[in-house]
Parts: C-alpha cells; sequence; structure tokens
C-alpha cells in the first residue's frame, strides 16, 4: 500500500477502502461512548463567536426596522415597488438567519474532543462531510508527527487558540483540529504525560527551537504584497475623485476600509495571522457592496437619500451583504487585537 496518503486527499472509492482497511487494523474502533479516559480535550465557545451571532441577530433587526421605513416611505409617496421589495426582504433575512442561526453560542457544550486514554489518543472518525458519531480512532502517542498551535488570545495568563494533530499510522496521514481551545492546559498535559512530543510542537509557525517553516517566508511575501495592493487601491479611490473634483462620502469610506485592511495583511506577517486575511478582505469588499456602493448611488444621482428611498427603495435590499461583512471583519478583527495583545505582553506558551 502507498504510504503516506492524507485521507483528506482521498476520493470516496478510496476513503472507503481505507476506511475498511483501518477498521481491520484496529486503527478505527467502533463504540457508542468514550466512558474511561485519562483527559479529555475539546472545542470551546469563544467570546467572539457570541459576539458575532447577536450583533448579527441585531444588525438584521435593524436592517428590517430600515428596509420597512423605507417600503412605507415608498407607499406613502405612491413610488416604487413596494411588494417586490417586501418579498426580497424577506427572502435575504430568511437567508441570514439561517446561516448565523448556526453559530455555537452555547459554552457547556463540548465539540470535537480529543481523548487520551494511556498512551493513545483517540478522536471520531469523520470523512469531512458526514460524522460517524459510532467510529473513533485509536493512535500511540508515538504515531504523533506534529502538534501546531495558532494562538487567538490570551486570557487570565492562559493561551488559547487552536491545535490541529497529525499522526501516521498504516501509510496514511491523519489530522485532527480543535478550533478553540485552552493550548497552555494542552501543553502542560503533554509536557508532562508525553515529555517527548514537546519536540513535535509548531507555534504560530516555528518549532520549539525556533525553525520557521519553509512556507512561512514565502507567506510574508505573499501577504505584504497583497498588502500592498490594497493600499494602492485604497489611495486611487481618494486621488482619483480628487483630481476630477468629486467629493464622496462612500469612496473616502472605502478607502478607509481597504487602508485598514492592507495594514492587518500587513501585521499577518508578524501576527501569524495569514488565514484570515482572504475573510478580512472579503467581508471588506461585502461591507462596501453592502453599504458604500449604495451610498455612492445616491451621492451619483444628487438627491437627499430619503427621497431616493422613497422612489427605490430596492436600494436599501444589499444592505445585507454590508451587515454580513461588518460581522465576519468584526470576528476577525476581535482574533487579531487577541493576537497583538499576546505579542505585547509577549507571553509563552
Amino acid at each position: 500500500m502507498e504510504q503516506n496518503h492524507a485521507l483528506s486527499n482521498l476520493s470516496e472509492a478510496e476513503l472507503k477502502e481505507a476506511k475498511q482497511y483501518l477498521i481491520e487494523n484496529q486503527i478505527i474502533i467502533e463504540c457508542r461512548k468514550i466512558k474511561d479516559f485519562d483527559v479529555k480535550f475539546f472545542e470551546t465557545v469563544a467570546i467572539s463567536n457570541t459576539i458575532i451571532k447577536y450583533f448579527c441577530f441585531f444588525s438584521m433587526a435593524l436592517y428590517i426596522l430600515i428596509n420597512l421605513a423605507g417600503i412605507g416611505l415608498s407607499i406613502f409617496n405612491h413610488t416604487g415597488n413596494p411588494i417586490g421589495s417586501t418579498i426580497a426582504l424577506f427572502v435575504i433575512c430568511f437567508i441570514v438567519f439561517a446561516t448565523f442561526g448556526n453559530i455555537n453560542t452555547n459554552k457547556k457544550k463540548e465539540e470535537n474532543p480529543l481523548f487520551i486514554q494511556g498512551n493513545n489518543f483517540i478522536f471520531n472518525f469523520t470523512d469531512d462531510a458526514v460524522e460517524t458519531p459510532n467510529l473513533f480512532y485509536i493512535l500511540p502517542f508515538d504515531s504523533v508527527k506534529s502538534i501546531e498551535f495558532i494562538i487567538h488570545k490570551l486570557k487570565k495568563g492562559q493561551i488559547f487558540g487552536s491545535v490541529t494533530f497529525t499522526f501516521n499510522a498504516a501509510g496514511y496521514d491523519f489530522s485532527h483540529t480543535i478550533r478553540f481551545t485552552n493550548l497552555s492546559k494542552i501543553r502542560n498535559y503533554l509536557s508532562a504525560k508525553f515529555p517527548t512530543l514537546t519536540s513535535c510542537l509548531i507555534i504560530d509557525g516555528k518549532g520549539e527551537k525556533s525553525a520557521t517553516i519553509p512556507t512561512h517566508h514565502k507567506s510574508k511575501l505573499k501577504y505584504n504584497l497583497i498588502s500592498l495592493a490594497i493600499l494602492a487601491f485604497a489611495l486611487l479611490l481618494v486621488i482619483i475623485p480628487y483630481v476630477l473634483n468629486f467629493h464622496s462620502i462612500a469612496l473616502i469610506l472605502s478607502a478607509i476600509i481597504l487602508f485598514i485592511t492592507a495594514i492587518l495583511s500587513f501585521l499577518s506577517s508578524f501576527l501569524y495571522t495569514y488565514h484570515l486575511v482572504q475573510g478580512t478582505l472579503m467581508s471588506g469588499i461585502f461591507i462596501i457592496i453592502g453599504f458604500l456602493v449604495p451610498l455612492l448611488v445616491v451621492e451619483i444621482d444628487g438627491i437627499s437619500i430619503l427621497d431616493y428611498i422613497s422612489q427605490n427603495n430596492e436600494i436599501l435590499l444589499p444592505t445585507a451583504f454590508g451587515i454580513i461583512g461588518l460581522c465576519l471583519y468584526a470576528y476577525n478583527f476581535i482574533i487579531m487585537i487577541g493576537k497583538i495583545v499576546y505579542k505585547i505582553k509577549n507571553k509563552r506558551l
């Protein structure tokens, strides 16, 4: 059998074959519940998850009120298309509430547990599509290839963030990620229980001996170039209207959002937040599309906002994109601020 296959890269047929092979070799076991274990690491719910959910719901309530006010204004002035706008409004609200309603804010709920039983790591089998609650990997500690910590924040002297365990057994690579958990607790336990595994630790892209991951430098150059490109575009949004003598609040605000995004992209090289750059940029674009493009349209038309909404109340519908973008931008921003606080206090695990 070919060595070192990552399960996530296998086709459906290959995954089925691998699953059967691993069951036969007792690397995957079947049981209803893990009852006896030494310790359990699990995903906790970040306060940012709670904030993003309730901020979204508050914003959506405001969005509904604004749109209903616009529809009411068009009915009062006998302009616009209130029926079509009303239908579109509720369709958009349903989609957004359905999406953000799935964000877990139950702090007592434990997800993605990683059990340690004796010298074995045990975690749920998944094919990245459908979880199988009754199937678990059971892997010895010496099958661990790497343990990667990505730090999110410092809280009460404890480091929180995500951790990915990568194992190799029977010619396959397995990985298990805990999205938000107490990294200090995991590090302390591993140091006491499996001291040899500390040599497998990768913390924010660096090994225990400060050996940087090879892709780190490439990523640094890539995201610095992205930062410069965003900054250049932000400057164009200021310079071109100035040259054309066109004064626009929408374009100035768009430039500010892009300028902040450029700074966050640049800081990713120092904060090891590369994974947030794409999401931050996309959410910034959503804010511009949802809030500032409609404002620009009104500015170009040259009439007051209320008059424009009265005649074209559908102009408020795209603001749903702005709300989604604002929520996601706030989520990424919270993580980056937490990382900056950690760096300033210069704490180590």
